[in-house]
């Protein structure tokens, strides 16, 4: 059965509040900027949380953004937030097509991020699986047959379908930081390098690497 990646970009006032909540789904949130309480408990700036129960959504600051990924149906009405001094935005869905995903099956859903050096063009590489990425700061430029970008500015979220070659590159003057909303094969878990390359020093450093969820799912 296929199913999609859908990524969306939410934000939040102080006194902003679902009325309704999100349907059970397998989704990570990742807060941007400011604070926010998600089903009664509070995430700051730069944490991420999965969970595949309802969700319902609150306001803690002035003013917040959150990045949320989500494993869906291809024909599924989009999950946007309702209520009042909220805002959801659908930015980007792709569906799977690297993998055979049956019901039930179990796979790997994380959220990392890459920091690129300054300067740095990637050999060529392919990954495990697909996945959204957004990028954090800097800015970005990405080689592939399936989707290419170029100059992609903070806040912008880009697909690789994992079984395209990439070649990948940041700016010259200024390192670029983004996160990675990937499904993987189970026997991913836990290892940080992704990446499957296919030229150059297959050893040498390549960036780095945080971890905020590494969660293995069933699809239904």
């Amino acid at each position: 059965m296929p199913y999609s990646i859908n990524f969306y970009n939410d934000q939040i006032l102080s006194d902003g509040k679902t009325t309704k909540s999100l349907p059970a789904i397998n989704r990570i949130f990742y807060v941007r900027h400011g604070e926010v309480m998600i089903n009664g408990k509070k995430y700051g700036e730069d944490t991420a949380v999965y969970t595949s129960e309802p969700v319902s959504l609150e306001g803690s600051a002035e003013w917040s953004q959150l990045f949320r990924w989500e494993i869906a149906l291809p024909n599924e009405i989009p999950n946007l937030l309702e209520g009042m001094n909220l805002l959801s935005n659908p930015k980007m869905s792709r569906v799977i097509m690297m993998m055979e995903m049956p019901s039930n099956s179990q796979w790997l859903f994380r959220l990392d991020r890459i920091t690129v050096p300054t300067g740095r063009v990637s050999d060529r590489h392919q990954h495990p699986g697909p996945g959204i990425r957004v990028l954090l700061e800097g800015t970005f430029n990405v080689q592939q047959d399936c989707e290419s970008c170029r100059m992609v500015i903070p806040g912008e979220p880009w697909w690789e379908s994992g079984e395209d070659t990439v070649i990948a590159w940041a700016s010259t003057t200024m390192h670029a930081r983004f996160l990675r909303g990937m499904i993987l094969p189970v026997d991913y878990q836990g290892r940080p390098d992704t990446a499957i390359w296919l030229s150059g020093d297959t050893k040498k450093s390549r960036g780095k690497w945080h971890y905020y969820v590494d969660e293995i799912i069933t699809v239904r």
